[in-house]
């Protein structure tokens, strides 16, 4: 029997993390950068533009839009330290339903892989911090099937193509789960049936819009909702 993945994207889609460490690295660009593009960079000019962007493509992305040299060693000194310590210090908040609802769709026969822009230590710390205490049970559900964009980040499809590569499977066999444009056109571009994350957007409605633009088959704001999606599509 053919086994069925869920790659699912973790930032937004499992645990509420970016509304930390947006600002963060916001704050740390202004300081370095600010009096250089004469004004800062403000929150709703980064998630117009640069939302689920993450390391050297951000930094590629962020010179290309200010016309300057975003170094990234420099913009991203210490920062899974700090983020750590940020993480620990505030808790971080699970998604709805999550855990209950991957235990449903794991009785199916569904697995789990876990594919992020960011590096799987932040995943895991965050897990570890869970304001629910259900992080442990949440990295249960991947076992050894974690994967990391690295230096080819999203909209690149590669860290798809690798984590199925691993896998010993392809994209038909495969669903997403993404709660940004950029994660959702990686996943699409990698032949993957994708579905958008809405609960943590702070316009769903708008988001929903773009995410479909990109590709999404469809969007959802609890994860209660996705074995019906899931069952939809497969049908």
């Amino acid at each position: 029997m053919t086994t069925t993945w869920l790659l699912l994207d973790f930032d937004n889609c499992q645990m509420a993390t970016e509304h930390l460490a947006v600002p963060s690295l916001i704050k740390r660009f202004n300081e370095l950068y600010g009096s250089q593009i004469g004004s800062e960079l403000t929150y709703e000019e980064f998630k117009q533009h640069f939302h689920g962007q993450a390391r050297e493509s951000l930094c590629a992305n962020l010179s290309k839009h200010f016309g300057l040299e975003v170094d990234y060693p420099t913009l991203y000194e210490d920062r899974e330290w700090r983020m750590m310590q940020m993480l620990q210090h505030t808790g971080v908040e699970m998604a709805d339903h999550l855990v209950e609802t991957l235990e449903v769709l794991q009785e199916q026969g569904y697995k789990f892989a876990f594919v992020s822009n960011n590096p799987i230590q932040r995943g895991l710390a965050a897990m570890r911090y869970a304001t629910n205490r259900q992080g442990d049970r949440l990295a249960r559900f991947f076992g050894t099937a974690f994967f990391e964009a690295g230096n080819a980040q999203k909209p690149k499809p590669d860290v798809y193509l690798h984590a199925m590569e691993q896998l010993g499977t392809s994209a038909e066999n495969c669903y997403a789960v993404e709660d940004s444009p950029t994660g959702v056109g990686a996943a699409v571009a990698a032949g993957v049936v994708t579905f958008g994350f809405l609960a943590f957007a702070s316009n769903p409605q708008e988001m929903a819009q773009n995410l479909t633009g990109k590709g999404a088959a469809s969007c959802f704001t609890d994860w209660q909702e996705l074995p019906s999606l899931l069952n939809k599509f497969k049908n």
